[in-house]
């Protein structure tokens, strides 16, 4: 992935050439396959790679990304999906992230199934993540920490790091929304 450079209009950084959204089909929290394109259809679907026992940026950034979406109207809000898809499929069984995730907001969306299959999603979107080499017990799980935000063209036009704030992110849903807006209609951002 080759990075364009900060936006002064945005708290991301552009990609020269854009990331296609996987097509994912994993299981949700329901215990039922869910494919990420079908669940997101027509929604800025805003993909995050994390574990829920991660001790410090996974919960950061569903709490920063749930206040955001906090601070929108309600029809800014229902045009954004948040996916989170683990990279501790072990002990992040559905049960466990349905109720992880309904701390921070019961409108994510949380994915977990087959490692080689997360991974093998992750990598050609620049994410990445290295297999614990226990996976029991109390261990880490070396991961990104990227949001990457798919237009309804399934594509990321950019790549959000960790450490965006809440204010920052409710600055730029809006404005991702309206570039999203403009690309469907077949303007320029």
């Amino acid at each position: 992935m080759k990075v364009a450079g900060p936006t002064p209009e945005l708290h991301g950084t552009r990609i020269t050439t854009p990331l296609r959204e996987p097509d994912l089909t994993l299981t949700g929290t329901s215990g039922r396959p869910v494919n990420l394109l079908k669940a997101t259809e027509g929604r800025l679907t805003l993909v995050y790679f994390g574990y829920t026992h991660c001790p410090d940026v996974c919960p950061t950034t569903m709490a920063d990304l749930a206040a955001a979406l906090r601070k929108l109207t309600p029809a800014q809000r229902a045009r954004i999906a948040v996916v989170f898809i683990t990279t501790d499929p072990w002990r992040d069984t559905p049960k466990v992230i349905k109720s992880w995730l309904a701390s921070f907001d019961t409108s994510f969306i949380g994915l977990t199934g087959d490692y080689a299959k997360i991974q093998a999603a992750a990598k050609p979107l620049g994410i990445a993540l290295e297999r614990p080499s226990s996976t029991t017990g109390d261990y880490e799980v070396t991961h990104g920490a990227e949001v990457l935000p798919f237009g309804t063209d399934h594509r990321a036009h950019l790549i959000y790091t960790a450490g965006v704030s809440a204010t920052d992110w409710a600055a730029d849903l809006p404005k991702l929304l309206r570039e999203q807006a403009a690309t469907a209609k077949g303007g320029s951002a």
